[in-house]
């Protein structure tokens, strides 16, 4: 079921106070009987402004939009429309699904983009965790690649933040994190390698990727410090622009904890990176 909320969000990262309104489960796609919705969190002002995809965490098996909320409110506030998008999860749904859904997600922003007070030419992707290797997939694949609806449209987005991300799949094997990868694309790195290879965002850099700004904790026990790293390094290569924000004594998940000098850093980041490669949004 739709429905609206208007609030005056008082933001967990900041004291700042202003109008957000909320229009929740609204569905972009339909597939296979099954729908897929998200959150919108619009500014108090006419736009048009950038916009941001949000995409949850949750090893590629669990999460739900929701879980992006706060960040959702704290961005609407400081004029990006936000929307927090659920996708299709393993294992019911392998690899490419939750990448299609994405692309379908980012074409369904851009044909409403006069709807929802959105400036079409600069939409942003911010993931957590498996949604950070998504998001980076989303930025580095070609389009080619899990294709969904009009072919017209773009589904690129003009720069991506991920937050303690994969960005190498086959960096899993032997560690407690492969069963998850193997079941999310549906066969071992012995059965399959090139279908890591061809999952994993570091394998897809190039040239003509957006703007990346890669988030990790030091202290991250789940996914090493040491992915976004080499994603980074992989970027330069190419001359992409590319900024690397590593926590001292941040774990997984951290950005959870938005009362914590970590989750603080990681967020004025944020800012400075969206206002710096999507420009000032209107307030």
């Amino acid at each position: 079921m739709r429905f609206i909320v208007v609030i005056a969000v008082v933001a967990l990262f900041s004291s700042v106070e202003a109008a957000v309104t909320e229009v929740h489960d609204v569905v972009y796609r339909t597939v296979a009987g099954l729908s897929l919705a998200l959150d919108i969190y619009l500014p108090d002002s006419p736009g048009p402004h950038p916009a941001i995809l949000f995409v949850h965490g949750g090893a590629w098996h669990t999460g739900d939009k929701r879980r992006l909320a706060p960040l959702a409110r704290f961005f609407a506030e400081r004029g990006y429309v936000g929307f927090s998008v659920n996708y299709r999860l393993a294992p019911a749904y392998r690899y490419p699904a939750a990448l299609e859904d994405l692309r379908c997600a980012v074409k369904w922003i851009r044909a409403r983009a006069v709807d929802y007070g959105v400036d079409p030419d600069r939409i942003a992707a911010v993931g957590t965790s498996a949604g950070a290797h998504l998001v980076a997939l989303l930025a580095t694949a070609t389009e080619t690649l899990a294709p969904c609806g009009d072919p017209g449209i773009s589904s690129r987005v003009q720069a991506v933040i991920a937050l303690f991300g994969p960005m190498d799949l086959l960096s899993a094997v032997g560690t407690p994190a492969e069963v998850a990868v193997e079941d999310f694309l549906g066969a071992s790195a012995r059965e399959d390698p090139d279908l890591w290879r061809e999952a994993s965002p570091i394998t897809w850099v190039s040239a003509d990727d957006p703007p990346f700004l890669l988030i990790h904790g030091r202290d991250d026990r789940v996914v090493p410090y040491e992915e976004s790293v080499r994603m980074a390094d992989a970027l330069r290569r190419v001359e992409v622009e590319v900024r690397l924000v590593l926590i001292p004594g941040a774990g997984h998940g951290f950005i959870n904890r938005p009362d914590t000098p970590a989750a603080r850093t990681a967020v004025s980041a944020m800012l400075d990176f969206l206002d710096d490669f999507l420009g000032s949004p209107s307030l």
